[in-house]
């Protein structure tokens, strides 16, 4: 009876809600899909990341390998002669060869390319804007040449003594320091005489303090005490270890070490542009310049003080191209005396050793040279006349035989005629084999502040040397030291005791390569010292400077593509 009612009231449950479902299953299903659609989404949306991070790593490492790429344009471009860098435009600010340099084009909407970048000089000869080129090491002040110009500061002085005594001026007033080498660096804007006289102190051989100056007695009593170098310094930042130098000295407001003040550097600094020292005197100071010893072509200069006249008359006929230069020159090794005007300039400029032939001034007005007179020179015989300066040729006479039949002859390098022969004589001739020489001071590129430094130039000269060089142009003798006496700015005898200090252009660069990219502006910096002195121009200096930012606006680097930037 029970049995029969129960199964009565499962056919009426049935009846009433139909056949069961199981839905519960159904859902866990929908779950499990779900879930599932979300693990695919994931590992989708992380693929999309990973491949996104790979061609970011590709970019940087495009962007690395750009940089690097402008670093061999460079070495490329300077194992080329002089006259043909030259005639590619020069390496001063050649937009050209330096700006927005295509290296992969890949991706028309994402071009890679790389920019060389230097700091200009405004027309009065600070250092203010942005070219396209290379940094003459020479336009800054070799740290480690301070010494030797010390040393050797004694000629100088008496020099500045008889300048002063011809224009009835102190002859303090034409050196700042007390000797040649404080004179250059306290003409450097943020330098003090207690700076430089620790400056020296760090770089001398003794260990006696200079009046404002520290020796190991000083060093020796820091929390973390050290000895001073004593001798030559491997890099400008060395200098952060001397007694008075703080990084806010050494760079200045240049936070990214790109050479210029940008707005946001003079905002956080409060300086301007025209805020002497702004820029760090790092922006002053190297410990790589120096020349080679070689014409604009390439080959080696001729050494005019060769034992071998003979061979030395052979070697300056085929380089002079002239008869009569080469057979005075020869003369002038064995008979020849300077200008008058020069016996004690040229005294001064080598420290008073000077070997000048003190009787060869007699011989009665002397007569134009002539080639023929060779024939009385017995050239085996050497010479004991030795030259310091290739300008002792200048305004030079040769007197040969003795008593009344001695014969004077004036030289074919006269004073009317300079700027014809200057660039010749100075091109292809030396007085040392070396193949290098220490670098001097770049008078075309340099800072004004440099050029003020140097003794024996006046205001007023500076100020001609920097007009000169703003409208030089094409002229030739603007590739040579010796121009601002072709010009007339400097009389032969200051020329004399100014050339051991200045150049026309040394033969290491400093180039600063940025590679980027157009359309996203991811970049890559680097910043190397390159020495062209060899055939093979080497990098001897590198640094990573992308940890500082990219250093310019892409509008400046250049947009080949004109592609907005995007940052």
């Amino acid at each position: 009876m029970n049995q029969s009612r129960f199964s009565e009231s499962a056919t009426n449950h049935r009846q009433a809600f139909g056949p069961r479902r199981n839905g519960f299953y159904i859902v866990m299903a929908l779950v499990m899909i779900v879930v599932a659609t979300y693990g695919v989404y994931s590992f989708s949306n992380i693929m999309v990341v990973y491949d996104d991070a790979a061609y970011l790593r590709g970019d940087i490492v495009r962007a690395r390998a750009a940089a690097q790429s402008g670093i061999e344009s460079v070495r490329l471009l300077l194992s080329n002669p002089p006259v043909e860098r030259i005639n590619m435009g020069g390496v001063y600010n050649n937009a050209n060869l330096f700006q927005s340099v295509p290296v992969s084009a890949q991706d028309e909407g994402n071009v890679c390319n790389f920019s060389i970048v230097a700091p200009s000089l405004t027309e009065e000869g600070s250092l203010g804007g942005v070219r396209f080129g290379l940094q003459d090491e020479s336009t800054r002040l070799n740290v480690n040449t301070l010494i030797v110009l010390e040393e050797n500061s004694q000629g100088l002085t008496a020099a500045l003594e008889l300048m002063a005594a011809a224009t009835e001026s102190d002859p303090s007033s034409l050196m700042l320091g007390d000797s040649l080498a404080t004179s250059l660096l306290l003409a450097l804007p943020g330098m003090s005489p207690e700076l430089a006289d620790c400056i020296m102190d760090w770089l001398d051989a003794d260990d006696e303090a200079r009046p404002y100056g520290a020796e190991s007695e000083y060093y020796s009593t820091l929390p973390t005490p050290y000895e001073p170098a004593n001798g030559a310094v491997t890099s400008v930042e060395e200098l952060l270890l001397v007694n008075g130098m703080t990084p806010a000295l050494l760079f200045g407001a240049d936070a990214n070490r790109n050479g210029v003040l940008d707005p946001d550097e003079q905002q956080r600094y409060n300086v301007t542009v025209d805020t002497p020292g702004a820029l760090g005197l790092a922006n002053y100071l190297t410990v790589y310049g120096k020349e080679a010893n070689k014409q604009l072509d390439g080959s080696f200069r001729v050494n005019v003080n060769s034992d071998d006249l003979e061979t030395l008359y052979e070697d300056l006929t085929a380089v002079l191209e002239d008869e009569r230069y080469a057979s005075f020159i020869c003369a002038y090794r064995q008979y020849g005396a300077p200008s008058a005007q020069l016996t004690s300039s040229l005294a001064s400029a080598s420290g008073g050793n000077s070997q000048i032939n003190p009787g060869a001034t007699s011989g009665g007005t002397p007569q134009p040279w002539d080639v023929g007179v060779m024939s009385d020179l017995d050239l085996s015989a050497g010479g004991d006349n030795k030259f310091t300066q290739v300008l002792q040729l200048v305004d030079a006479t040769v007197t040969i035989g003795s008593g009344n039949n001695a014969r004077t002859y004036s030289s074919p390098f006269d004073l009317l005629t300079l700027e014809s022969y200057l660039p010749i004589i100075m091109d292809r001739l030396s007085t040392s084999d070396s193949p290098e020489m220490p670098g001097r001071i770049n008078i075309n590129e340099c800072p004004a502040e440099m050029l003020y430094g140097i003794p024996l130039l006046t205001e007023e000269q500076v100020g001609l040397i920097l007009e000169s060089r703003n409208s030089a142009g094409d002229d030739e003798n603007h590739q040579f030291e010796t121009w601002p006496l072709a010009e007339g700015i400097l009389t032969l005898d200051q020329m004399v005791n100014v050339l051991p200090l200045i150049t026309c252009g040394g033969d290491v660069y400093r180039a600063q390569v940025v590679g980027y990219f157009e359309s996203t502006g991811l970049f890559h910096r680097r910043e190397v010292i390159i020495d062209a002195t060899t055939v093979n121009p080497k990098v001897i200096f590198f640094r990573d400077l992308s940890h500082l930012g990219r250093g310019f606006d892409l509008s400046v680097l250049g947009l080949r593509n004109s592609i907005t930037e995007t940052q």
